[in-house]
């Protein structure tokens, strides 16, 4: 039996019988929503071994016996679908999700309402992972609702708060917006193509590339930026990452605007219109936005004097850089360069996945321990919580891209792409991580300075939010010493599937 399916089922019964479960008492809750989070995260390493050792996009179909529901009277179905993009980025978001919880144990201990949280945390995972496994493009609409509704009442968790409940209220908004936008780009490929099979959908507009396919590129891809937190449509991420509880931060700036956003753009632009487009133009939109975002995100940071601010408009300059590599692997498609490109933007939505996780954890740490994350009430910290501040070192210089950490190899390969396929591209891409080693070498140097009155009596945290803080940054360190073994084994071969559009949708499509 194929391991497929279990990525959805697993998360889907454990959100729906924690709240029994919790009956049994606060500890057994726990120890499901860890057992849950890490039996997903079992299956998706299986999952992403069988793609990675057999480099074959695996189909599952549920409800029919065909992608398009041939031979069955009525096609209600659902397509999964799992090349090594697909399978890197389930493998990403379990991974995360799994320190998420176990940092959550002793991070929300003092809060109230928990069975809903921990509910709420398993259900984004499922909406996260249902995203970037299936083949249907309406069922990547409800996954991606899943996502959001899970998302919004996160941020505003904490709701006897000013700050999460308006944090909360815009973040609904703009992503309502967004999925309106998305929604009727759906809406107006099935009214043209009456399929909504992504395969099925590029084999259609192969052959009938109408203005209407046009009309519903603009608005998913406008859309997705809105979800990406790409610039100018950024405005909520700063105001919703800051407000919720870190644990959930790490997961919004490490896998939900990926999920959501990017990697959906990357799966819309190359599987679904990559045969009927012209890559070039749409590559140079994508290039477009991607230069503003890496810019006007690392510039923000510098200036931020909140801590979890300035780590939410780094993220979005990251996924400037991200939208980059995406933008050059379209406008170069078919060329070593465009598939570096490619290459680079996968290796670094991993990389940036496990290192601001990692720095919004800390952040949490700090916040925990001391009851704020204005950096101008933390110098001194270095002293009083040393292994807090090693671990932030690490992620910064990771997030700036310094060699032997993992964000060296994933920057390196679109620093080289950008810079051969438009110098101007390089140059920006360097100016934009002038910016981001700016921000984080303030942050250092306020924990590095004359202990303030406020961090006199702080102390580390307990085990269970070390833990996962320094399992993320023996991640960095051994991705870090074999950057290009994971480069030529794994993210390469992925931008190649993912490139490889007719063959994906022979994969899909070969049994309909």
């Amino acid at each position: 039996m194929s391991v497929l399916p279990l990525v959805i089922i697993i998360p889907l019964l454990g959100a729906f019988s924690l709240p029994i479960v919790g009956l049994l008492g606060k500890r057994i809750r726990e120890a499901w929503a860890l057992l849950i989070s890490g039996a997903t995260l079992g299956v998706t390493s299986k999952l992403l071994y069988n793609v990675w050792s057999t480099k074959e996009t695996l189909v599952y179909t549920l409800g029919a016996k065909s992608p398009i529901g041939q031979g069955v009277n009525f096609p209600v179905r659902i397509v999964w679908e799992v090349d090594l993009l697909s399978a890197i980025m389930a493998f990403t978001i379990a991974f995360v999700a799994f320190l998420a919880v176990l940092y959550s144990i002793e991070y929300m201990k003092h809060d109230t309402g928990l069975e809903k949280y921990y509910v709420l945390i398993l259900v984004l995972e499922l909406g996260m992972l249902g995203i970037v496994l299936t083949g249907d493009i309406f069922n990547f609409y409800v996954f991606l609702e899943i996502m959001s509704i899970a998302s919004y009442a996160l941020v505003a968790f904490r709701n006897d708060t000013w700050e999460g409940i308006e944090a909360g209220i815009k973040y609904m908004f703009v992503g309502s917006l967004a999925s309106s936008f998305i929604l009727l780009g759906i809406a107006l490929l099935y009214g043209q193509y009456g399929t909504l099979t992504m395969a099925y959908l590029a084999e259609k507009m192969e052959a009938n590339f109408t203005l209407t396919g046009k009309i519903a590129l603009a608005f998913l891809i406008g859309g997705l930026l809105f979800k990406s937190g790409a610039v100018p449509v950024h405005m909520w991420l700063a105001d919703a990452h800051p407000a919720a509880p870190s644990s959930i931060s790490a997961m919004l700036s490490g896998l939900v605007i990926k999920a959501g956003g990017v990697y959906v753009i990357a799966r819309i632009a190359f599987s679904v219109f990559g045969m009927a487009v012209n890559m070039k133009t749409l590559g140079w939109v994508i290039i477009f936005f991607a230069c503003l975002t890496l810019i006007v995100g690392n510039a923000m940071a510098v200036v931020q004097t909140d801590m979890k601010r300035l780590l939410a408009f780094s993220s979005v300059g990251q996924i400037g850089y991200i939208l980059l590599g995406l933008g050059i692997g379209l406008a170069a498609y078919g060329t070593k360069v465009g598939e570096i490109a490619t290459a680079g933007a996968i290796y670094h939505t991993v990389n940036h996945a496990i290192i601001k996780a990692l720095l919004f954890m800390i952040a949490g740490v700090v916040l925990h321990e001391l009851g704020t994350k204005d950096l101008n009430e933390l110098s001194g910290l270095a002293k009083a919580m040393p292994k807090t501040t090693f671990a932030f070192i690490i992620g910064a210089a990771a997030i700036i891209g310094l060699p032997p950490l993992n964000g060296f190899a994933s920057k390196w390969l679109l620093y080289e792409s950008s810079a051969l396929f438009n110098p101007f591209l390089g140059a920006i891409a360097i100016i934009g991580t002038a910016f981001c080693t700016a921000a984080y070498i303030r942050v250092l140097y306020t924990f590095l300075g004359r202990p303030s009155e406020k961090v006199m009596d702080a102390k580390e945290p307990g085990a269970a939010m070390l833990l996962p803080i320094f399992v993320l940054v023996a991640a960095i360190i051994i991705m870090g010493l074999f950057p290009w073994q994971i480069s030529n084994k794994i993210m390469i071969p992925a931008a190649s599937m993912l490139a490889n559009i007719k063959g994906y949708v022979m994969a899909v499509m070969g049994g309909a």
